[in-house]
């Protein structure tokens, strides 16, 4: 792999950063704009994404990107992640992740996160190489890359840049998920200021396979408009952080809903709780324990609601 150069993006890579992804995700990658050569010059012209590509013979072989909500924000992603499938298992995604976190501090950034395909675990053991926590899982997440039957299932990965910190607000978490929440606040540090009461718009959105649904916090009249949802619907529910916590969760569980762990809050420095409810029937394997347990919980409550839901409409 001597010959393989990783670089920053040129403006003449656009035209080869979208081949490499049709060479390997076809015409399945979730994003449409690395299949446009005009979309990825322009995102790293007007600093949305920070790419990094792997060059052979002038050839683009890899690439990846730091991206987030704004172009001057301190959160970025570590996303548009594609090899070769000649040059796979060269550590190449490896190479071109590291270029990208050892240059957080020039870019000026503080927290970064990943999302982990499931279909596979490559992409788990590339986010523990490059330092990532898993903190939660998002069950049918997302169209699969790789045209299966079923969405893709994420698992939530993040860590911070030297020198700053992410931590999660001091909470009495309900026991149930304290074997996750525990660790996680040895890990990031916690927070004894309390979390800012939850200016956050409820917000409800269809998108491909799933009900998205974004709230500050979860009252009982809410609640109970979120349990008469049909019930066929994927539903998944991220919640703000607040000291009365432990209620929201009973009455998301009350629900038929499921605690899935934690994710970074998108623009600010915050964390958000992840819930799911009618999650797909299907087995993983997942490279790291507490997502696993995580999954098999998703999949132990998709079975008790579905029964639930069938005796109730015998």
């Amino acid at each position: 792999m001597s010959s393989v150069v990783i670089r920053p993006f040129r403006p003449t890579d656009g035209v080869g950063t979208s081949e490499l992804f049709r060479r390997v995700y076809g015409d399945h990658y979730v994003s449409p704009d690395v299949y446009l050569p005009h979309m990825i010059g322009l995102h790293n012209l007007l600093n949305r994404w920070h790419t990094v590509v792997a060059v052979e013979d002038e050839r683009v072989a890899g690439h990846a990107a730091l991206w987030g909500q704004r172009a001057d924000g301190e959160d970025a992603e570590l996303a548009l992640i594609a090899v070769d499938p000649a040059m796979q298992g060269g550590q190449i995604a490896t190479r071109l992740g590291q270029k990208l976190l050892d240059s957080c501090q020039d870019l000026g950034l503080a927290r970064l996160s990943i999302k982990q395909v499931t279909s596979h675990c490559y992409s788990q053991r590339l986010a523990q190489r490059l330092g990532f926590h898993d903190t939660g899982l998002l069950p049918d997440h997302v169209p699969s890359p790789f045209a299966t039957v079923h969405a893709e299932t994420i698992v939530v990965g993040s860590q911070v840049v030297s020198g700053h910190r992410r931590p999660l607000p001091h909470l009495k978490w309900p026991a149930a998920c304290q074997w996750l929440t525990q660790p996680l606040a040895s890990l990031f540090g916690t927070s004894l200021e309390a979390p800012s009461p939850s200016v956050q718009p409820f917000q409800i959105r269809q998108l491909p396979g799933r009900i998205d649904i974004v709230a500050g916090y979860i009252g009982l009249r809410l609640a109970g408009q979120l349990l008469r949802l049909p019930a066929h619907w994927s539903l998944s529910v991220r919640l703000g952080l607040r000291q009365q916590f432990a209620d929201d969760y009973q009455r998301l569980m009350d629900a038929g809903f499921i605690f899935t762990g934690i994710m970074p809050a998108e623009g600010d420095p915050g964390w958000q709780a992840l819930f799911h409810r009618g999650a797909l029937d299907r087995p993983l394997t997942l490279h790291s324990e507490p997502m696993q347990r995580l999954h098999e919980q998703v999949q132990a409550q998709g079975h008790i609601w579905r029964s639930a839901q069938a005796g109730s409409a015998a």
